[in-house]
């Protein structure tokens, strides 16, 4: 796998140069992925990001997401790059806006869903 700085992008509210850290997790294990994932998020401070690339849509990583820490997390889905699905989530204070869009985004996935 590799974890590294994702090129500057400027934070719209506050106008200051702010940095990606950039998961790329598609040559891991799926039973290690997510304590990655999680890891990674618990580091980060309030409004800082991580990207995550991987070889299928996260949508169990959302769910993850909602379960573990509803309402403290921004979820972008990114344009794909190389067939690779991204994704940025970025961490917030709790906000019940958030956890209302989260829980919203979820069952409207699980309406789209088959059990194959």
């Amino acid at each position: 796998s590799r974890i590294e700085p994702q090129t500057k992008r400027r934070n719209s509210m506050t106008d200051i140069a702010t940095r990606d850290l950039e998961l790329d997790v598609r040559g891991l294990p799926c039973v290690n992925r997510r304590a990655i994932i999680f890891g990674s998020f618990d580091r980060l401070a309030d409004g800082e990001s991580l990207v995550v690339i991987n070889d299928h849509e996260p949508v169990g990583l959302r769910g993850h997401f909602e379960d573990i820490v509803p309402g403290r997390y921004r979820w972008e889905a990114l344009p794909r790059v190389d067939e690779a699905f991204r994704v940025r989530i970025t961490r917030s204070a709790f906000d019940p806006e958030l956890a209302r869009e989260g829980a919203a985004a979820l069952a409207a996935l699980a309406r789209h869903s088959c059990d194959h």
